[in-house]
């Protein structure tokens, strides 16, 4: 693989894309390359996805269930495959407070870009307190998202999401349960979260994944509902989760 140097690589401006791959069939293809290309157009990156790439690269692998990751920035287009983590695995998830707040007003934010080690460190450092990921909030203390993936409230079975705006990344499996499913977009404040009875988590891999538990230094909140985590979880085992 050969990979030049440019400003993807000095300084993160680039994006990139995670795709399940089931069977040989990338899931939600086309929505992933719609967000990919919007956030190469905001960095300014002036190059069109070609699909059949993607689709060779499909075909020649080995492997038909993985997930794909398409790397993109001035001078580089980047096919790689891992193991897809999530496969058959329905555990639930706990969730630990991140220190690092997320900043609304940033633009970066609101594309999955190259500048994306932040996520990681932060999920390192909940894996070693003995947690499966972070939760992050704003600076107005406003619940986000995780390191990974979206987050879903429920209370007497109406389902919650944070809006676009408390600095988050659009999800193409958060916009797949909006249209599917009667979800309210509405900030949350850290006060509130007791008052939900389920919580769930959601990325293009999991599909959707229970949480148990959210923790931070002074308390933490349990969740015992999972009714809607299963129905949904149901749903998309059509799809391949």
């Amino acid at each position: 693989m050969k990979i030049e140097f440019d400003d993807g690589y000095s300084f993160g401006k680039g994006a990139f894309e995670t795709i399940k791959v089931v069977d040989g069939r990338p899931l939600f293809l086309k929505e992933h390359i719609e967000r990919l290309e919007k956030s190469l157009k905001f960095f300014g990156i002036n190059r069109k996805i070609e699909c059949d790439k993607i689709y060779d690269y499909l075909s020649k692998s080995e492997e038909k269930n993985f997930a794909l990751k398409i790397i993109v920035s001035d001078e580089n287009f980047i096919l790689t495959s891992r193991e897809d983590h999530y496969k058959n695995n329905y555990k639930k998830f706990k969730l630990k407070i991140s220190d690092a707040k997320r900043n609304s007003t940033s633009k970066i934010i609101y594309h999955k870009s190259l500048c994306y080690y932040e996520n990681i460190l932060e999920h390192k450092l909940a894996n070693e307190s003995g947690y499966d990921s972070s939760l992050f909030f704003n600076e107005k203390n406003e619940v986000a998202e995780t390191s990974f993936a979206n987050i879903f409230f429920v209370k007497e079975n109406k389902i919650y999401t944070p809006p676009i705006s408390s600095g988050i990344l659009k999800g193409t499996m958060r916009d797949f349960l909006l249209e599917n499913y009667e979800i309210k977009e509405k900030a949350i404040n850290f006060g509130e979260l007791s008052d939900f009875e389920e919580c769930f988590i959601s990325n293009s891999l999991m599909g959707v994944r229970n949480v148990s538990l959210i923790n931070c230094e002074k308390e933490k909140i349990k969740f015992s509902g999972e009714d809607n985590t299963k129905l949904i979880q149901d749903n998309l085992k059509k799809f391949g989760f």
